[in-house]
């Protein structure tokens, strides 16, 4: 198969997008001029950065990479909710799909309903309302709903209480999809040679998103698309192809960035679209929602096991060492120059099949 015979288009919120990859609430969408600006990349849906009722600046600096491929914000900034009327009004001949997102933990339920409606003048795609407090957003739900004709959707904080019963009190409150997550935090980090934090808010703190918290954003996106029957979109530490397909097989619908693209630029969007068409093209794999929920199938096929050992592939290993220097078991030795599992030694936690370089041992 040919990565053009590929199909990446999905279907969300009625809307039928090229591609599964969206531009979430973040600098990069906090202006027309900005969102134009991203509209030239492999994107299928963008959303604004939350709308506040005032403008507002952030105090420097407020956002850095934190290790490898994360990275820490306190960005609060905003251009205020009179000048998004104007932008979206600007943005109404588009030839690209948006969602308008209401910072709710800025304002009153009634207050987020009073913007939704006005928003909705302005024909976005759809509106998203986010906050922290479940309680406040399902009383905005239910208030904003009656008013609003367009897709309605709601994004969830990290570690919702009660996820099941929130989620299942939006459904009857009218939502038509979820996303799943904001940043973790608040966190903190600090420059060893001055002491000082390295964000520039009032006590230092930022929120964390990035690669660091993708095991997070997984498990709530499987969750969530075990609970309820809505398009669900998964953000959070998103930064390759391979992730995407794995955020679909949890069962999301359209996968977000965010961290990467202010990392490395908004062509990261083009190369994992590319990349995308690659990985599912060599698994023969002709359309991407034939793989959303598998993991839940799967799941629903596993048996819990006990006996599974490492196993190495001779013609694999080069005798690196790691997997000897790794495990707390002290099941590998090194043989003449060659590595070995002592069976009786291994107890199969896999730490090694994960570390191995070479992919050159398994369990079984």
């Amino acid at each position: 198969m040919q990565p053009d015979e590929v199909n990446l288009t999905v279907d969300f919120l009625g809307l039928r997008l090229p591609n599964p990859l969206a531009l979430t609430e973040g600098p990069l969408t906090g202006s027309a001029e900005r969102i134009r600006r991203a509209a030239a990349h492999s994107i299928g849906i963008m959303f604004t950065k939350g709308i506040r009722p005032q403008p507002a600046t952030s105090p420097n600096p407020f956002i850095a990479k934190s290790g490898r491929r994360s990275l820490m914000n306190a960005d609060w900034s905003d251009i205020g909710f009179e000048q998004w009327l104007l932008d979206l009004e600007e943005l109404r001949d588009r030839d690209f799909f948006l969602v308008a997102s209401i910072a709710k933990n800025y304002v009153t339920p009634q207050q987020a309903a009073d913007m939704a409606e006005e928003i909705a003048r302005r024909r976005p795609d759809a509106i998203s309302l986010v906050d922290y407090d479940p309680a406040d957003l399902i009383r905005a739900v239910k208030l904003t709903r009656p008013r609003v004709k367009l897709p309605l959707m709601v994004k969830l904080c990290p570690f919702m209480p009660r996820l099941e019963e929130v989620l299942k009190t939006l459904v009857e409150a009218g939502i038509d999809g979820v996303a799943a997550m904001d940043s973790i935090g608040p966190v903190l980090t600090v420059d060893i040679e001055t002491g000082l934090p390295t964000m520039g808010s009032a006590d230092g703190s930022g929120y964390l998103s990035g690669e660091a918290i993708k095991p997070v954003t997984v498990k709530y996106v499987y969750e969530i698309s075990r609970f309820v029957n809505l398009p669900v979109l998964g953000v959070g530490g998103v930064s390759s192809a391979e992730d995407v397909v794995e955020m679909t097989m949890v069962g999301a619908t359209v996968v977000g960035m965010v961290a990467k693209p202010l990392l490395q630029g908004l062509q990261v969007f083009d190369q994992v679209e590319e990349k995308l068409r690659e990985h599912l093209a060599r698994r023969n794999v002709a359309d991407i929602n034939s793989l959303r929920g598998l993991t839940h199938r799967r799941v629903a096929e596993m048996q819990t096991r006990y006996d599974a050992r490492a196993v190495i592939d001779a013609t694999q290993c080069t005798s690196c060492g790691l997997c000897v220097r790794v495990c707390f078991q002290q099941a590998p030795l090194e043989v003449d120059g060659s590595t070995q599992i002592q069976r009786d030694r291994c107890v199969g936690c896999g730490l090694c099949v994960s570390v191995c370089p070479q992919k050159a041992i398994t369990l079984r």
